[in-house]
């Protein structure tokens, strides 16, 4: 868990890739082009550690668990394209691993399993079904029967 948005405009040192690891970075959606850059790049000053393969999954929530909700869920190499086709909605939580692909049916344990990029590059092809993104508007199921229950209740005076 770290921020995408130093101190006073600064840079923030994000950690360096492990594909056993989910890297979730709250706020910094307004920077994701040098965000990617850092995670991606070679010999990155920004990152402590390996590159991020470019396949690797990423999901953006913006405005999580309100009404107007949106899920982004992408690759690092096309969640830029992905943001540019929309409307930001801050804030926004950046989610970047392998456990992303679960907001978008149920995952892949085996991928811990692979050695080999090519075959890690087409379990992201296979999850977002031949798409470079997929987006989801608004809190599916059993959440959104749940807002509109929350939102009827009336706040109880304070005696």
């Amino acid at each position: 868990m770290c921020t995408g948005v130093g101190r006073m405009g600064k840079s923030v040192q994000l950690p360096g890739y492990l594909k056993s690891r989910t890297t979730c970075i709250l706020m910094g959606v307004a920077r994701i082009g040098s965000i990617v850059t850092v995670l991606t790049g070679d010999d990155q000053p920004g990152r402590d550690g390996a590159a991020y393969p470019s396949y690797l999954p990423i999901a953006i929530i913006e405005r999580a668990s309100s009404p107007d909700q949106r899920v982004i869920l992408s690759t690092l190499a096309n969640i830029e394209d992905a943001l540019k086709s929309v409307e930001e909605r801050p804030p926004g939580m950046m989610i970047v691993g392998w456990a992303g692909m679960c907001l978008e049916g149920q995952g892949r344990v085996d991928i811990l399993d692979t050695q080999e990029e090519v075959v890690e590059a087409e379990i992201s092809e296979e999850w977002l079904q031949g798409q470079r993104w997929k987006m989801r508007e608004g809190l599916e199921g059993i959440w959104g029967e749940f807002m509109k229950t929350v939102e009827g209740v009336q706040a109880v005076p304070q005696v």
